[in-house]
């Protein structure tokens, strides 16, 4: 298995698994979803399922991005790259008149 760059560490600690609780509520919500007799009442839970997963996909996704984003701006402010000053050359030629 490749190692995870360290950049990239929070992900895992983002993913930890649920807890028993979380688990017993879903199993409570998938029991109650199984005894649905209703189709027209099962086609409205998948729907508001599938619309639901898709907006929290989208928020996760624009979540860690900003993570990233955050991330990358705490080592750039850590390892500053002081960029060269021109020569007395270059200054010579950029000069506006």
């Amino acid at each position: 298995m490749s190692k995870l760059p360290e950049d990239f560490s929070y992900v895992l600690e983002l993913a930890k698994p649920p807890t028993v609780e979380e688990e017993l509520e879903m199993e409570k919500m998938v029991r109650h979803a199984l005894q649905i007799n209703d189709v027209d009442e099962l086609k409205r839970h998948v729907e508001a399922g599938l619309r639901q997963n898709y907006q929290q996909s989208v928020f996760i996704s624009h979540c860690l991005d900003k993570i990233h984003y955050m991330y990358a701006k705490i080592a750039c402010m850590e390892n500053r790259v002081v960029q060269p000053k021109p020569s007395w050359f270059a200054k010579l030629f950029n000069r506006k008149s």
